[in-house]
């Protein structure tokens, strides 16, 4: 039996997304779930990708990449996620500058991003 390289890549691609639909829920739910408490704008934002932040790094280099965390990839890890909460907060400003008004929306332009940019940063520098 042999293992075709394809089947893996596409294994981990798979993976990958699942995980992604899964943190985009937890994030989700910790964002909304705070701004229904009343909870400020970009609180409810820091607080639903701090907790995104350690589900996704758990579960991806165990899960998708069936790695072992170590200092160095979760320090690679925090960084591209420090650049895609700039992102984030730049898609949210531009937003509401544009004149978005729903704070769900709001908050939901900035999740796009942030999952878009930090496809691209994990699959070419976090996990290569």
């Amino acid at each position: 039996m042999s293992i075709n390289l394809s089947t893996i890549y596409r294994s981990q691609a798979v993976r990958y997304c699942l995980v992604g639909g899964m943190n985009t829920a937890v994030t989700a739910t910790v964002i909304l779930t705070l701004t229904a408490f009343g909870t400020g704008l970009y609180v409810a934002n820091f607080s639903g990708y701090t907790v995104g932040i350690l589900f996704s790094y758990v579960l991806n280099t165990i899960f998708t990449f069936s790695s072992k965390p170590s200092i160095s990839k979760l320090l690679k890890f925090l960084t591209c996620c420090g650049i895609c909460y700039l992102v984030n907060i730049f898609a949210m400003k531009t937003a509401i500058l544009v004149g978005i008004e729903n704070v769900y929306l709001v908050q939901l332009t900035g999740m796009f991003f942030y999952t878009a940019s930090g496809f691209v940063i994990n699959k070419l520098w976090v996990m290569k």
